[in-house]
């Protein structure tokens, strides 16, 4: 199933895509059982939003491929670090950069959204605990992240406004560890992946994350990024494209 929430005039609701047409539903379907409304919209004419804006918690995974390593040790748990929700935008969205960030970077990463309340689960039966995966973009000021004069936390390198795109659509039933990711700048390809390079499977970080922290429906769990990551600014087009989930492309702005 493909969900997308979309807005048409004043007019915010999800639909399920098939092919090119909406078919609008009751409800949030991460939430609830939701039916068809009897609307049905071409896919051209509503505006894409977020899938998910609100997400009770957003935990963001370090070091989970090889090849983002860089010299450093490879973890051995998963590392989850939070993201604000207010970072959270959608597709379209211009990622605004703070004219004092220096160098910010593109990330391009499958993002896992939770559909049931997750405690103490065992890595066998995680994957029953995920309602959908969308794209995210996990926007990085590495002049803040690291370095000689550093923050001491991540809290504005990974949380500024606008610093976590995502979308256009939550699509289920897929397996997490069986996609091919790439990330572009103005066309231009700086990554590219697949998800069964990842340290830590979505599975083994549901599980571990949950013997800590109880998931909830709606929380997002970005499952890291592979490889260099390519330079952005203002004036650039940056584009996450992930097999079977879809194409999330945002402009940069200077805030």
């Amino acid at each position: 199933m493909k969900y997308v929430r979309i807005q048409l005039n004043d007019e915010i609701s999800y639909g399920i895509v098939e092919e090119e047409k909406v078919i609008e539903i009751s409800g949030n379907p991460i939430f609830e059982n939701c039916k068809e409304t009897g609307e049905t919209y071409n896919l051209s004419e509503v505006k894409i939003l977020s899938p998910n804006p609100s997400p009770p918690k957003n935990l963001c995974l370090a070091l989970n491929y090889g090849s983002h390593l860089l010299g450093a040790n490879a973890p051995k748990k998963p590392e989850p670090f939070y993201k604000t929700v207010t970072a959270i935008c959608g597709p379209g969205d211009p990622i605004k950069i703070p004219k004092d960030a220096g160098l910010v970077a593109c990330e391009s990463e499958l993002v896992v959204i939770i559909g049931k309340e997750a405690k103490n689960v065992s890595e066998n039966s995680a994957l029953d605990y995920v309602f959908g995966y969308t794209c995210g973009n996990d926007v990085s000021a590495r002049e803040w992240q690291s370095g000689n004069n550093s923050d001491m936390q991540w809290w504005r390198a990974k949380s500024s406004d606008t610093f976590g795109p995502t979308g256009p659509f939550i699509v289920t039933d897929i397996d997490p560890q069986n996609v091919s990711i790439r990330g572009l700048v103005n066309g231009v390809e700086g990554q590219k992946c697949h998800s069964s390079e990842m340290i830590f499977s979505v599975a083994e970080s549901i599980s571990f994350i949950s013997k800590y922290v109880t998931l909830v429906p709606g929380d997002m769990l970005w499952t890291g990024t592979s490889g260099m990551t390519p330079p952005i600014n203002p004036g650039d087009d940056v584009t996450v494209e992930i097999e079977k989930v879809g194409t999330l492309i945002n402009p940069v702005e200077s805030a």
